[in-house]
């Protein structure tokens, strides 16, 4: 019986192999070079055969050399070329078949493999039935190695790594007892152990202020109970766990726990190479712990989200990259009355196809899907979807119910209006209660103070009043102005209104320059409500105006109407925004409900007029007021007279 190490991925290939190999030929697969290794362990093959695949190949054939330089290996490739041929062979391939082969090629060359078997250069041996010098530390090492490769199986559990651990741990070094501390809370605590009493296990606790883990803080390194005579608390502590090494357990670079050997049960000292070995064995565990607190902590997260997402009052489901579905939250199972448990793994196709055609489109073009309205004709309603990818591929589905029907006109109407309503009412009035909030949570305790009462009385006053205009502005806003028309003069008019504000475009440095038009132009209008709408233009284009900036007002008269210009210095609006100035409650500044300039244009069309925004030739921003008017008379004189006395001048 020959026993064949097989390395192919191709299941097709090993069941070829499997047919033309005799029967009492005892063949072992593998589809990688590591599974291959890590048999090859423990088991001594006659001959290996490794596919020239695209994931083996040449590389492949020097990992197996490497692995059992001594057993001789067949490469089976699919290329029939000297150059491939010549690669093959010089990665380390004794024999080499081109496929397709017959039967009698393959047994053939397998026998005569095992034929040269014994002829392969081996290492020296000794005389029939001595040991090997060096089969002691094989041995150890084989068994190093196959613990490792088992540790991967408790990824998912710490405490069953750490039994693992100490069990192997003791047979690998033939120690009478072993040890597995890790820290627990800041204590180190001994997790696991082998010959070692429940009474020692369960009470001894160390500190890394002191003992052992102090010494592992300051040197992580091996330790041999002969070498630590001048730490007397270490000392003391290995000698309770019957120690003789100890070998720190790194995670980051920290010491969170260590491996303790005691004596070994054939009497000897522990040599260089099983210290060496303990060392790599420390760190290959390290290793292995790091990995199984990633995964609890992963799995931890993944059991909050999956909680998280049953809660959720929308749907969501996730697509996998096969277009299969992964995942059903119960709302989506409401809101599609159909079970997940029913859905898990068919196609989304089956979610009806304009659901599925948003989740693929997604998937497809690797970009978010956002509010895609879709009628779902199996339940009769209509869903609000939202799709994105997700990393590694697939998408994420969220939907909800739809209130109404979606029409694109009443989204472009009214989404904007109620987006920037509810910001800025928010804000304003969030922003006062948040220093009224303040002063009532310090005022009992601050209330004997006289200072505190007097800034508490300031404040909110103050906050209050703010909160009162937002109120009134609303009002203001809500309400349609009752004009009483008179006939103004126009230049009287606007001269008067600019001369409030003169303080303020002092306080910033900005110049006003004005131009009046040559011809006295009048007009019918209501004085308080023009002087607001004015008030509001000019207060915007000062806002806008930095510091040493200018702006300019002119008035004149053109096509029967009269005309007044407000330009400024600013850095002008930019052109996605210049449809929403005059949009209620939009704003690009923090402060304001954004309801100054849509009040002016109101005003003005009230006064059959308009308010209109245009910018110049360096890009500044202007807005134009125009008005109809009036001709020139006699009583219009009088009348211009009455409101300039009125106003001041």
């Amino acid at each position: 019986m020959n026993v064949i190490m097989v390395i192919a991925s191709n299941q097709a290939l090993c069941e070829t192999l499997r047919a033309a190999l005799s029967e009492s030929d005892l063949l072992i697969f593998e589809p990688t070079v590591d599974g291959a290794g890590r048999r090859l362990v423990s088991i001594q093959a006659d001959v290996i055969l490794v596919d020239d695949a695209p994931n083996l190949g040449a590389q492949a054939l020097a990992q197996v050399k490497a692995i059992a330089p001594t057993t001789p290996v067949v490469a089976l490739s699919g290329r029939g070329d000297s150059v491939t041929q010549a690669g093959l062979i010089r990665a380390g391939a004794d024999a080499l078949l081109i496929k397709p082969f017959s039967c009698d090629k393959l047994r053939e060359t397998i026998e005569v493999l095992c034929a040269r078997g014994g002829n392969i250069a081996r290492p020296p041996m000794q005389e029939p039935g001595a040991p090997l010098p060096e089969q002691g530390a094989l041995n150890q090492h084989r068994m190093a190695l196959r613990w490792l490769s088992r540790a991967a199986m408790y990824c998912d559990d710490p405490v069953r790594l750490s039994e693992s651990l100490a069990e192997s741990a003791a047979d690998i070094f033939d120690a009478v007892r072993c040890a597995v501390l890790l820290d627990r809370e800041g204590a180190v605590r001994v997790a696991a152990s082998s010959g070692l009493s429940d009474s020692i296990t369960q009470q001894i606790q160390l500190s890394y202020g002191v003992g052992l883990m102090r010494c592992f803080d300051e040197h992580a390194s091996l330790i041999d109970r002969d070498g630590i005579q001048g730490r007397p608390e270490a000392l003391k502590e290995l000698q309770v766990l019957h120690g003789r090494l100890a070998a720190p357990l790194l995670r980051q670079g920290r010491v969170f726990g260590a491996v303790v050997l005691g004596e070994k049960a054939c009497g000897t000292d522990y040599s260089r190479e099983e210290r060496e070995l303990l060392t790599l064995v420390a760190r290959a565990t390290s290793m292995a712990f790091e990995r199984a607190a990633i995964r609890m902590a992963d799995t931890g997260l993944r059991c909050e989200l999956d909680e998280t997402i049953a809660h959720l009052e929308a749907g969501v489901v996730t697509v996998l990259p096969d277009r299969s579905i992964g995942m059903m939250n119960p709302a989506a199972e409401r809101l599609l009355e159909i079970r997940a448990a029913d859905m898990k793994g068919r196609s989304v196709q089956k979610l009806g196809s304009a659901f599925a055609d948003v989740a693929l489109r997604a998937m497809e073009e690797n970009a978010p899907r956002r509010r895609q309205i879709i009628r779902d004709p199996a339940v009769k309603k209509d869903l609000e979807l939202y799709a994105a990818p997700m990393r590694g591929g697939g998408v994420v589905v969220h939907f909800t119910e739809a209130a109404e029907p979606y029409t694109a006109s009443e989204d472009i109407a009214n989404s904007p209006f109620w987006e920037y309503l509810s910001a800025r009412v928010a804000q304003e009035i969030k922003n006062p209660m948040v220093a009224i909030n303040t002063f009532a949570q310090l005022l009992p305790r601050k209330y004997d103070s006289e200072d505190f009462r007097e800034a508490f009385s300031d404040v909110v006053q103050k906050e209050i009043e703010r909160i009162n205009r937002v109120v009134e502005t609303l009002f203001e806003f809500s309400r349609n102005p009752q004009l009483t028309l008179r006939r103004c003069n126009v230049n009287d008019t606007v001269r008067n209104i600019l001369k409030s504000f003169e303080a303020e475009l002092a306080a910033k440095s900005i110049a006003l320059e004005t131009k009046w038009g040559a011809e006295q132009t009048e007009a019918e209008i209501d004085p308080e409500y023009f002087s607001e709408a004015l008030r509001n233009v000019v207060q915007n284009s000062i806002d806008a105006t930095p510091s040493g900036g200018k702006i300019t007002v002119t008035t004149c008269k053109e096509n029967g109407h009269a005309e007044i210009r407000v330009a400024d210095s600013g850095p002008g609006i930019p052109e996605q925004d210049e449809s929403l100035v005059f949009l209620p409650f939009y704003s690009s500044r923090e402060r304001g409900m954004g309801l100054g300039l849509p009040i002016a244009r109101r005003i003005l069309r009230e006064h059959h007029g308009e308010l209109k925004l245009a910018a110049n030739a360096e890009g500044n921003a202007y807005f134009t007021m125009r008005l109809p008017s009036v001709e020139q008379g006699p009583s219009a004189n009088a009348k211009g007279a009455e409101h300039a006395d009125n106003t001041g001048d």
